[in-house]
C-alpha cells in the first residue's frame, strides 16, 4: 500500500508529545503506524511537534502508548 492510499486509513494524528493534531494539518515528514483490524488497516500519524523525523521504533511506541491510553480511558472501560 502507498502513502496516499493510506491515507483514508488514518484514524488519528498523534505527535510525540502525545498530543492529538488534525489529519488535515499532517506534516509531510510524519510517519504512518499500521495495524490489521479484521479486513482493514488502522493507521496512526505520528510526527514530532518539533518537526524532526522520528524513527520507525519512536513512532510505533508512540502510537502504541497513544492507543492504550484511549483504551484505558474510563468511557471505554
Amino acid at each position: 500500500m502507498t502513502r496516499e492510499q493510506a491515507i483514508p486509513y488514518i484514524s488519528v494524528c498523534v505527535d510525540d508529545a502525545l498530543s492529538v493534531r488534525s489529519i488535515d494539518n499532517m506534516p509531510f515528514n510524519a510517519r504512518l503506524v499500521a495495524w490489521q483490524c479484521g479486513f482493514e488497516p488502522l493507521f496512526v500519524a505520528v510526527r514530532s511537534y518539533l518537526g524532526v523525523r522520528l524513527s520507525d521504533n519512536e513512532a510505533e511506541t508512540i502510537a502504541g502508548d497513544l492507543l492504550e491510553e484511549r483504551l484505558n480511558a474510563p468511557a471505554c472501560r
